[in-house]
């Protein structure tokens, strides 16, 4: 079974000009980019990738084209995130089949079930495929994972993964505690989250800094934490940004808006995601310019 470790990048999705429909040849352009940069594996179909705004048979193609162009390079795991577990059964099976090496759920969401409800909905979804399940901590947005109910899910074969996005490293440094293979998926955590003994990063910012990301986390692995100190110094700032800036601008776009601006070109956003206003790119541009060897595209 595939092991999962290391720098996993949360895939923008490029759209065609006209927002309709995905940009196959970018999507496959951009896949190619982050593997020269050495990421350990790649998330299809993330909340990055604008998830939510895509339709199931988009959904869907990210991840039948994203595993045939990467053909083996590495590990690749699909969101197949639903509503019902039904649904997401569904998803997890049509997954499993175009070859993804492990799936990533958030609990049940809009009107939660009980900590019974999470739990039968990841037990049922663990037991009708045989490839890794990532579950996805995201209280902001749907049913909390909390240190009692991930102790429960760890008892249960196949599950034996996490993507912490609760923002909370308490929280965090607990699900370390308890065991499994824990993810952080909160930008400005980084190299605190890798040096208190994540297996690893699921991270928007990889779009746009893929080196970065991996010579963070190399660095930390060699145990050389003033190096890595010193570099998470550049890659700080946009990262902050990132998580609040005083243009209200959300993480998607600017994940995006950033990608573009670094010269891999992701078109613009799906509405009601806005694009970035002329005053907010700027001031982007500006902590993107801290990062090493910056070219920007303004």
């Amino acid at each position: 079974m595939t092991i999962l470790k290391g720098i996993f990048g949360a895939m923008c999705t490029p759209f065609q000009e006209n927002g309709k429909g995905i940009d196959i040849p970018r999507y496959q352009s951009h896949i190619d980019d982050l593997l020269e940069a050495g990421v350990h594996g790649l998330v299809l179909c993330s909340g990055t990738g604008e998830y939510a705004y895509l339709t199931d048979d988009e959904k869907q193609t990210l991840i039948q084209e994203g595993v045939k162009h990467i053909n083996g390079r590495c590990p690749t795991i699909a969101q197949t995130t639903a509503l019902s577990t039904d649904e997401c059964i569904d998803k997890a099976r049509a997954a499993e089949e175009s070859g993804a090496s492990a799936i990533m759920v958030m609990p049940p969401f809009l009107e939660p079930p009980s900590e019974r409800g999470v739990i039968y909905h990841y037990e049922t979804i663990a037991k009708t495929v045989h490839i890794p399940i990532v579950m996805y901590n995201v209280p902001q947005q749907a049913a909390p994972l909390t240190e009692e109910t991930y102790s429960k899910l760890l008892t249960i074969e196949n599950l034996d993964y996490i993507k912490d996005s609760s923002g909370d490293f308490l929280n965090l440094q607990k699900f370390i505690q308890k065991g499994g293979q824990v993810f952080c998926g909160i930008d400005s955590f980084a190299p605190f989250a890798l040096m208190s003994g994540c297996t690893g990063m699921i991270w928007g910012a990889v779009n746009f800094m893929p080196n970065e990301c991996v010579q963070l986390f190399n660095l930390i692995e060699k145990q050389k934490y003033q190096e890595a100190l010193d570099l998470w110094r550049l890659m700080e700032p946009v990262c902050l940004w990132l998580g609040h800036n005083k243009y209200d601008v959300d993480y998607l776009t600017g994940i995006k808006a950033a990608t573009n601006l670094l010269g891999r070109k992701m078109g613009y956003p799906r509405k009601p995601l806005l694009d970035l206003s002329n005053e907010a790119l700027q001031d982007l541009a500006k902590v993107l310019s801290k990062l090493p060897n910056t070219n920007l595209e303004i």
